[in-house]
């Protein structure tokens, strides 16, 4: 097995031991438990916090439906109702315009300025920033605790709506005149109407008390009948309450096309460049294990090449000289050129080869210097006395 399938081997252990040891863990965690589900309005009232305010449109001759996710004015009904209650991302400006489009063209738009699940102004800051009105806080992020319900009064009616709404926040317009009809005091208002071409506009800084039971208590039913009869007609409304679980992929597409495109091309440019190294994988080559002599002349010649060339040949000079010196006591007495004549004489050699051989000085080629080696080796190998030896002549 070769070191790559062995690492991934161990890998593949290694998460299959993690696997079961978090299995293992986790063993108590998914136990089944029988649990009833309620079917019909009940059973539908648990997911839809908005169905008792449907039925109760439904019942005053509203045909109401609940919507979600994006916001098109395109897709609302003409010279409809649409009761903004609930955002899965903050109001965009293309959302805005399309919105106060439809509302020119005959719809009526009732907003919650604090639309869950954010609940304050970011929500709808685009259009309130359109419409020239803030939202603001009344206690400046203090918590108050058990708030009294609200009491709103309509010009010419009596007696006063009772809500059980927040008093947190408020409605501020930049100016006032623009609005027809506003509720409040200080120039902090719980609710602002006009006409906006052929539709209307309400805006309300809290619809909260519409959600489930809520509507049933107090005044809260009526004074919602009382905002939504600023349009007295039966046109259908839209409830928009669905959450809607936004994907990666659109809100990428929304906010990063550029990179998203780029990185597309980045990813296509790398398929097309390595396209022809996707195929069958090779074979693995054979294994096969460096006998002694090879690894001896891959030592050797790791070392020549990090400059154990002239040691080596200085070694086997020594060498040489030594032994020569055992076999002719005169031999350290002699001159270099002598001294290469009776080494030629007692191994044979080439005493040009040898004069050259037994010069010390630095500055030897790599080549020379095996060329030295060979010949003080060979000579060392083949060196005898010999017949007369000219340190032994007598005069």
């Amino acid at each position: 097995m070769t070191a790559g399938r062995r690492i991934l081997a161990g890998g593949l252990l290694l998460l299959a031991a993690a696997v079961l040891a978090l299995a293992w863990m986790s063993r108590e965690s998914f136990t089944r438990q029988s649990q009833d589900v309620e079917e019909g309005y009940r059973g539908e009232a648990l997911e839809n916090r908005t169905l008792l305010l449907q039925k109760w449109l439904e019942a005053g001759g509203r045909p109401a439906t609940r919507g979600g996710g994006e916001l098109k004015g395109a897709a609302l009904p003409d010279h409809g109702t649409l009761i903004l209650l609930h955002l899965s991302q903050p109001l965009t400006v293309a959302e805005t315009e399309s919105l106060l489009a439809w509302v020119r063209r005959g719809g009526h738009l009732l907003t919650d300025g604090t639309a869950t699940p954010f609940e304050d102004g970011r929500s709808l800051a685009p259009l309130h920033a359109a419409l020239g009105v803030r939202v603001v806080d009344r206690h400046e992020g203090r918590a108050v605790k058990d708030p009294a319900p609200m009491t709103c009064t309509f010009k010419g009616d009596n007696p006063p709506y009772r809500v059980d709404g927040d008093d947190r926040w408020r409605l501020v317009p930049d100016r006032e005149d623009d609005w027809a009809y506003r509720m409040g005091s200080d120039g902090k208002f719980v609710f602002l109407t006009r006409p906006e071409g052929e539709g209307r506009l309400t805006l309300t800084p809290d619809l909260r008390f519409v959600y489930g039971q809520h509507l049933t208590q107090d005044d809260n039913a009526a004074y919602l009948a009382r905002l939504l009869n600023f349009r007295p007609d039966g046109n259908p409304v839209v409830v928009w309450s669905r959450p809607v679980d936004l994907s990666l992929f659109p809100w990428l597409w929304a906010h990063a096309r550029a990179l998203v495109l780029s990185l597309a091309a980045l990813l296509g440019a790398w398929v097309w460049r390595g396209w022809g190294r996707f195929g069958p994988p090779l074979a693995d080559p054979p294994s096969r294990r460096r006998s002694l002599r090879e690894h001896l002349i891959a030592s050797a010649r790791f070392m020549w090449h990090g400059g154990s060339g002239a040691h080596l040949v200085r070694r086997a000079r020594e060498a040489l000289e030594a032994r020569a010196a055992r076999l002719n006591p005169a031999y350290p007495a002699l001159a270099p050129g002598p001294r290469a004549d009776w080494l030629a004489l007692a191994s044979g050699g080439n005493p040009d080869a040898l004069f050259t051989a037994l010069d010390d000085r630095p500055g030897r080629s790599p080549q020379a210097l095996a060329q030295d080696l060979l010949v003080l080796e060979r000579a060392r190998q083949r060196l005898k006395p010999p017949p007369s030896s000219p340190s032994q002549d007598a005069p």
